[in-house]
């Protein structure tokens, strides 16, 4: 029975002594950003068209340690307009996404990777759309501590919008021009983000 008991303890401390050893080897990533993302356009039926204003974007970044890289979740979201005609639109980003580092100097690293996920687009002139989304990003990271560092962040990104033309007149009308939609079925748009690496 002692040796029962003993077994079961050195057992007990050994998974114990495991889970530590896991745990004190794991870490998160979690990088919030800011940054400017320009690109989109949409088209009245009688061909004049009118770009998505360039605006702020927010993003966060929620990653972990995957062999010589990271991987992890990718989450952005743009307020803009319609150039001109002053109609809200919104571009929110999902994705899951890889990326592999390469060391450059003593405190900073390069990386490049890749995403694939979903985008939702919303607005005052087009139907709201949940549709394929990809990207492809890279950047450098300066390590301020061993656990803090400053990214800075240039992404494209490419989605399938809704081409459904919808409504913009006040009144009711035939006028054709009142109809407005993407541009085409596929946007692409480039993202500049500075973010703070944080791990956990």
């Amino acid at each position: 029975m002692h040796s029962y008991r003993v077994a079961l303890t050195t057992k007990a401390m050994m998974f114990t002594a495991a889970i530590f050893s896991i745990n004190s080897n794991a870490s998160v990533m979690v990088t919030p950003f800011i940054g400017y993302s320009l690109g989109g356009a949409a088209e009245t039926a009688d061909g004049t068209s009118y770009d998505i204003s360039p605006s702020a974007n927010l993003a966060l970044a929620v990653e972990f340690p995957f062999r010589n890289g990271r991987m992890g979740a990718f989450y952005s979201r743009q307020d803009s307009s319609l150039d001109t005609l002053n109609l809200d639109t919104t571009i929110q980003y999902l994705q899951f996404q890889s990326s592999a580092e390469y060391q450059v100097g003593e405190n900073t690293q390069a990386y490049i990777g890749a995403g694939l996920g979903a985008s939702h687009t919303s607005g005052q002139w087009t139907k709201s759309h949940t549709g394929f989304a990809a990207s492809i990003f890279g950047g450098v990271e300066y390590y301020l501590t061993k656990n803090l560092a400053i990214n800075g962040q240039l992404r494209w990104q490419g989605t399938v919008v809704s081409n459904d033309s919808v409504s913009i007149c006040n009144l009711p009308t035939d006028d054709q021009s009142c109809f407005i939609a993407f541009k085409t079925s596929w946007m692409n748009q480039v993202q500049t983000n500075l973010g703070l690496n944080v791990k956990f």
